[in-house]
């Protein structure tokens, strides 16, 4: 029988500059919300529910609901009823407003 080959042996190391790392994607859940995506983050959490089953039970897409939490969007108000029984809300958070809709 043959030998193996030497890269078998071999090891890599690599290098990472973690002040060079990139953008991430995933909100972090607010300790003082602020906004009204904070807000939904959080109630949704609560409710122990996944961005796309809110968005499903909304009847919008998985990428609205994030806009809603990014702060990007705002739920008309016939989304906003939905919201409402879904995650449990009373009504929109005092020094919360929304300047857009989607």
């Amino acid at each position: 029988m043959g030998q193996l080959l030497g890269i078998a042996q071999r090891s890599v190391t690599v290098k990472y500059d973690d002040s060079k790392e990139h953008y991430s994607r995933r909100k972090l859940i607010p300790v003082n919300p602020k906004t009204l995506g904070d807000h939904l983050h959080l109630k949704r959490i609560a409710a122990d529910l996944s961005q796309s089953e809110v968005a499903q039970k909304t009847g919008v897409s998985v990428r609205i609901v994030r806009k809603w939490e990014y702060g990007q969007a705002c739920p008309t108000e016939g989304h906003w009823q939905a919201l409402k029984l879904i995650l449990h809300l009373d009504e929109l958070p005092p020094q919360v407003t929304c300047k857009s809709s989607e």
